[in-house]
């Protein structure tokens, strides 16, 4: 009997023992699952606690986006008066298609971080973020293991695990304006997506046609350019440019002046080459001095301006013609080449003549000679003023 009992009070110290070593070891699992689970949720939360997540979040959305506040100030600040907030959006955005990339500017501080926003090479704007300290995380630094961290590994804990979030962001597009500058008669309008240009956007005036400069001494009523420039243009904006009939314009800056002459009226032409031809041929007959000076001049004068430019140097001529010494001139050719329209009537003739001129002593030569006349129509005779 004894020794059954002893028995039974082994056994039964056994399994005490047994159940106290199963608590002690579940109470050790309990505590290092427990503290496993802290240093999971530490290292989660100290990833999520760098800057670069910040940042990559925001570069991700902007990217998919191509849009956000920022952008939308920046764009809403830009002066686009020609131009709808939609268009600009849209230009905006097939720029920033390339990608938006973010480089930490330089500059140390323990509260917040800059960094340059760029595309295609450029900076475009910044980004600040701070820590956000409102943020609720799941580390609690006054439960275990931290507390034996904070004793035998200081400054292990003084690793920041506050997730940090945008503050500001700022953009600057004004790298994106371009200038519209064309050059147009002063008469004609230019306008801008359907918006005219005023008088405001005229930077010079007074510019001289090509084709008159050597004749705005002599008539400084002839038409003038001017030139406009707008320098609010995003993207590429073409000028709509309409004549004083309200006709659209396609200028076109290889042709030169020409293009903005009006066409010569057929019946106006037809009364300048009839003129011309016998003008020619008794000016270079007087010019000449083949024969008599002052019977020269009277055959001449039929097809000049009285008291015209002509007119006056034809007598002042006469003395000197009477010494000349040309015996004959015969045109043998002619050719009416073009006509310029000036202003008020007048008109330039450009015609070639071939003549063959008998000199004393020298015998007889052919000369090609190119004459540009101004004539005057009053609508019915037209009549020489000047030759140049």
């Amino acid at each position: 009997m004894a020794a059954m009992n002893k028995r039974r009070k082994g056994l039964l110290g056994k399994f005490v023992y047994t159940l106290i070593l199963l608590a002690y070891m579940a109470a050790i699992a309990y505590v290092g699952l427990t503290w496993l689970t802290r240093i999971h949720d530490y290292a989660e939360q100290y990833e999520i606690s760098r800057p670069a997540r910040a940042v990559d979040a925001y570069l991700e959305e902007v990217n998919r986006e191509l849009w956000n506040d920022g952008i939308a100030r920046a764009v809403a600040a830009m002066p686009h008066e020609m131009q709808s907030d939609e268009e600009i959006k849209t230009f905006v955005q097939d720029k920033l298609r390339s990608g938006i990339t973010a480089v930490r500017k330089s500059g140390v501080s323990e509260e917040s971080q800059t960094y340059s926003l760029r595309c295609s090479g450029r900076e475009i704007g910044d980004m600040t973020i701070v820590e956000d300290h409102s943020y609720q995380g799941k580390v609690d630094q006054s439960k275990m293991p931290w507390p034996l961290v904070r004793r035998f590994l200081p400054g292990i804990l003084e690793w920041g695990i506050t997730p940090w979030k945008l503050s500001e962001d700022h953009y600057d597009f004004t790298n994106l304006y371009n200038s519209v500058e064309i050059t147009v008669p002063s008469t004609y309008s230019v306008s801008i997506n359907g918006m005219p240009l005023g008088s405001e956007y005229i930077v010079e005036e007074g510019i001289h046609y090509d084709v008159y400069e050597k004749y705005y001494n002599d008539l400084p009523t002839l038409p003038t350019k001017v030139t406009y420039r707008f320098d609010n243009a995003i993207g590429t904006l073409t000028p709509e440019v309409r004549d004083e009939e309200g006709n659209i314009v396609e200028v076109d800056p290889a042709k030169g002046d020409y293009q903005f002459l009006k066409p010569i009226d057929p019946e106006i032409r037809g009364r300048l080459m009839e003129l011309m031809e016998p003008f020619t041929e008794r000016y270079l007959i007087f010019r000449s001095g083949a024969t008599d000076s002052l019977t020269a001049l009277n055959n001449l004068r039929p097809y000049i301006i009285p008291g015209s430019d002509i007119d006056n140097r034809a007598q002042a001529a006469l003395d000197g013609l009477s010494w000349a010494h040309t015996s004959s001139v015969k045109i043998t050719d002619y050719t009416f080449n073009t006509v310029l329209p000036l202003v008020n009537g007048f008109y330039v003739c450009y015609v070639t003549a071939v003549a063959d001129t008998f000199t004393a002593g020298k015998g007889e030569t052919t000369d090609v000679i190119d004459l540009s006349v101004i004539v005057y129509d009053d609508g019915y005779q037209p009549l020489a003023f000047m030759v140049n």
